[in-house]
């Protein structure tokens, strides 16, 4: 039986393997926007960030340093492995790589944390992203 979320902006469809290093997962069906494969990298990593600090803090997207946009549309479902390379107490670095076409494209991104507070509810906000990362893991 296949479960679904109403997480209408979730751009992954399954995690494949996940440890303290590196994640590896797999996007929805991108529809070839400009945006969709760099959120679904994104995603990615703000997962496994969130998987290495217990959902215990919100993660974001705080910067892109690298991203080669795709000579064309991107479109169908991509493999992508988020690989830490580096880690401070609030951010964690990223080279988070995709597959597609028969070509790899390689993105280097840095997800910031937060506590929760007023404006990202921990009571809400950590059981939601630990039922998607379940959901994500056994899909």
């Amino acid at each position: 039986m296949k479960q679904t979320l109403d997480t209408p902006f979730l751009m992954l469809s399954r995690i494949s393997a996940v440890d303290d290093g590196f994640m590896a997962s797999e996007s929805v069906e991108l529809g070839g926007k400009p945006h969709e494969l760099l959120e679904a990298m994104a995603q990615c990593a703000a997962y496994h960030v969130r998987y290495l600090t217990g959902f215990s803090r919100q993660a974001f997207l705080m910067k892109v340093s690298r991203y080669p946009i795709p000579a064309s549309p991107v479109t169908g479902t991509v493999s992508m492995t988020a690989t830490l390379t580096g880690s401070a107490s609030d951010a964690r670095a990223y080279t988070v790589t995709a597959e597609f076409d028969g070509e790899q494209f390689t993105a280097s991104i840095l997800i910031g944390t937060t506590p929760f507070d007023d404006r990202f509810n921990a009571q809400r906000l950590a059981p939601h992203y630990q039922e998607i990362f379940s959901c994500l893991k056994s899909a």
